[in-house]
């Protein structure tokens, strides 16, 4: 399965540089194009007032034939697939050394035992949740770490002083990969990272006037990494990190 993700990698990277030698020839800035669409906030600080895009000599934007756009779209979709394969072959990797990690340590400690942990990790999630959005994070307490229920007790203590209710529904849990563990000598000192990949319906609602803030009623999956540590010899959830912010978590 690896060399067969691995064939299609190097496929998607060949075509994309075809492509965009293709573009080079008439003389077309297609990264920059793409890197504009592919990011929040738009075009970059290129030349002159266009954001980043290339302009002609009377300083109107070159129109592009069907052709240069269809190749500029695939190009766009090579990259977003590229770095998309990329990040699971990462995440495989992460997982499989965490995995052989938590084997070894579990012979001196049984706390690391991975089919316990993910067990943990699935009642923790649903816990959560549903004390979330039924505003009261006391039955999820002996889920999390202490900070942590300070932090979304508090949140949600402004939510209802705003007449506001985060309501999650079809909460699922899609998978659930170690990625990285540190194994101390002092047991309150262990962590795990997880990644998660679940599924909900969020929206936000009015409690006052009971109409919707915003959201949506449409199930959406999402990723995350959440940190788990060690309080009173169980694992709860201490941190959570987004997709975005994983440059913060010390993969094994």
């Amino acid at each position: 399965m690896k060399r067969i993700i691995s064939f299609v990698l190097v496929c998607i990277i060949m075509l994309s540089a075809f492509c965009v030698t293709v573009c080079a020839a008439k003389g077309e800035s297609l990264i920059l194009e793409n890197l504009s669409f592919l990011r929040a906030g738009g075009g970059g600080g290129g030349g002159g007032g266009g954001g980043g895009r290339p302009h002609n000599s009377s300083g109107t934007s070159e129109p592009k034939t069907l052709g240069e756009r269809i190749i500029q779209y695939l190009v766009g979709l090579f990259i977003f697939f590229s770095s998309t394969i990329v990040f699971y072959l990462r995440l495989t990797k992460w997982s499989r050394r965490s995995k052989k990690l938590m084997k070894e340590m579990m012979k001196r400690d049984t706390a690391w035992k991975y089919e316990n942990i993910s067990i943990t990790v699935t009642k923790s999630y649903y816990a959560i949740q549903n004390a979330w959005t039924n505003m009261d994070m006391t039955p999820a307490a002996k889920y999390m770490s202490d900070e942590l229920f300070e932090e979304f007790q508090s949140k949600l203590n402004w939510m209802s002083y705003k007449n506001e209710r985060n309501v999650l529904e079809d909460i699922r849990l899609l998978k659930v990969l170690p990625v990285a563990v540190h194994d101390s000598d002092d047991d309150s000192r262990d962590y795990l990272w997880v990644y998660i990949k679940g599924s909900m319906v969020d929206y936000t609602v009015n409690t006052e006037y009971s109409y919707e803030n915003s959201g949506s009623h449409t199930a959406s999956s999402f990723v995350e990494f959440w940190q788990f540590t060690r309080k009173d010899g169980n694992w709860v959830l201490n941190r959570i990190l987004q997709k975005n912010e994983m440059d913060q978590i010390p993969f094994n």
